[in-house]
């Protein structure tokens, strides 16, 4: 029996010249089974007491009946099927396995040894047939030195890889480490922009710093001190200085508005907001301080020339008063001496009237109406004086006493408008000044204690650069 099965093992193989796929069975497969299967049942019933019979085949490969009779009708047993509990035969798999570069096939499978060259083109090797395997070594391990040259080959691909990953990182860096270096860079030259912006600062502030006094001299002591005249002319020669002042300023805030995009940093967008601030505070100073000036100038001017006529007022009184003390004793040298007293008044007078109409054209605000009204009475009133003491040198009774009279209406009318007169003039810029200048000097004020402030941070920002 196990002879027969063998047989039938034996018929099922595959041809490799089929006019079908590599797995398709032929004829004589089909005819070798079902051969098998008939003498299998035959052999069944020959030991049930039944007759073996024989069969033949004819030229075309039909099979017969013996004695010519008709064909076995194919129904009796499935086709395909063998008797028992025997497995149908199984379609044969291609070998499973790997072909080595060097052309070498090493099969994957426990029954099999490697063989050389295609899988199709040599016989399989194993314990069935084949040359012996390799004593201590399985059927599907590869040669030693075939391992070795894997194990190599592995291990110089992981090289590679490791060497690819290292020159990517290393490119990775070097690309972040330029771009962190540029931008590095980049940020010094903005700040080295930043410097050169708060240098124009402190060279602006080189015409500021005069100003700076004058303009604080002014609003903290008014004006009533210092020559109006040198004021005047320093604070001219100033004009200059102060206009590149205002160049520079404008050129420092261009610099800082160029640059104040662009920086990273919170300590240098500080810098910048404060040097911007520091700008726009000394741009004010420098408005504010020429709008007060050309209040001050002006105010102290128009002072000076009130005080100065006050002065001559008394002084020209006292004249006028001597003058008469003269005339206690009417002769012809106490009226010589009373006309030249009246004509030195006269003098005094009229400059003191001069005086105020200075003032008045410097200031206009301030109004010395009163006051000159009053001075040219008692001016009229020394001329009527001295035409008096001349018509009484000249013995004109008539033209004398007419003169004293009219000399002592102008007088009591003089007497009269001094009486009106609230103050002096010296008192009458002042608190106009004051008026006008509040706000204009708080402006100033407030504009010079934003940029000391703003000064303070930029001072220790120079301070930490070492400049």
């Amino acid at each position: 029996m196990a002879k027969r099965g063998h047989k039938i093992t034996h018929a099922a193989h595959v041809k490799r010249a089929t006019q079908g796929t590599s797995n398709e069975l032929s004829f004589s497969v089909l005819d070798a089974a079902r051969e098998s299967l008939d003498d299998a049942q035959d052999r069944t019933r020959g030991g049930r007491g039944g007759r073996v019979k024989s069969r033949g085949r004819s030229a075309a490969g039909a099979p017969k009946a013996p004695g010519g009779g008709a064909l076995r009708k194919l129904g009796a047993i499935p086709l395909f099927t063998l008797g028992g509990r025997r497995k149908p035969p199984s379609t044969p798999a291609r070998e499973r396995g790997i072909t080595l570069p060097s052309g070498e096939f090493v099969s994957t499978e426990g029954d099999y040894a490697p063989v050389a060259g295609p899988v199709h083109a040599a016989p399989r090797t194993g314990t069935r047939g084949g040359a012996p395997r390799a004593q201590g070594r399985t059927s599907w391990q590869a040669p030693p030195e075939e391992v070795a040259r894997r194990k190599s080959l592995r291990k110089r691909r992981r090289l590679a890889v490791f060497a690819v990953g290292a020159a990517a990182a290393l490119v990775v860096a070097g690309v972040l480490g330029s771009v962190g270096y540029s931008f590095i860079q980049a940020q010094k030259v903005l700040r080295g922009d930043l410097s050169v912006a708060l240098e124009d600062i402190q060279r602006a502030d080189e015409a500021i710093l005069p100003m700076d006094e004058l303009v604080t001299a002014r609003v903290n002591e008014g004006i009533t001190q210092g020559d109006a005249s040198q004021q005047a002319a320093d604070w001219e020669a100033m004009q200059p200085a102060l206009d590149a002042a205002l160049a520079d300023l404008a050129t420092a805030r261009a610099d800082v508005l160029a640059v104040q995009p662009k920086l990273v940093d919170a300590r240098d967008k500080e810098v910048a907001n404060r040097a911007l601030a520091s700008i726009n505070a000394r741009e004010n100073m420098i408005a504010a301080g020429r709008a007060l000036m050309a209040e001050a100038l002006p105010a102290r001017q128009a002072q000076q020339a009130a005080v100065t006529s006050w002065d001559k007022t008394l002084e020209a009184d006292g004249l006028a008063r001597d003058a008469a003390a003269k005339l206690a004793t009417m002769s012809k040298a106490t009226v010589g001496e009373s006309m030249a007293i009246s004509e030195q008044a006269l003098a005094a007078f009229t400059e003191a009237r001069d005086g105020l109409d200075a003032a008045a054209a410097a200031y206009p605000r301030a109004d010395f109406s009163a006051f000159r009204d009053y001075l040219t009475l008692r001016i009229d009133a020394q001329y009527a004086a001295i035409a008096s003491d001349k018509a009484y040198l000249a013995r004109n009774k008539q033209e004398m006493a007419d003169q004293n009279a009219r000399y002592n209406d102008l007088d009591a009318q003089a007497v009269e408008a001094a009486h009106a007169l609230t103050g002096d003039p010296t008192g009458i810029v002042g608190p106009l000044y004051a008026a006008a200048a509040t706000d204009t000097a708080a402006s100033y004020s407030a504009e010079r204690l934003q940029a000391g402030d703003a000064d303070a941070f930029l001072r220790d920002y120079l301070g930490s650069l070492g400049k």
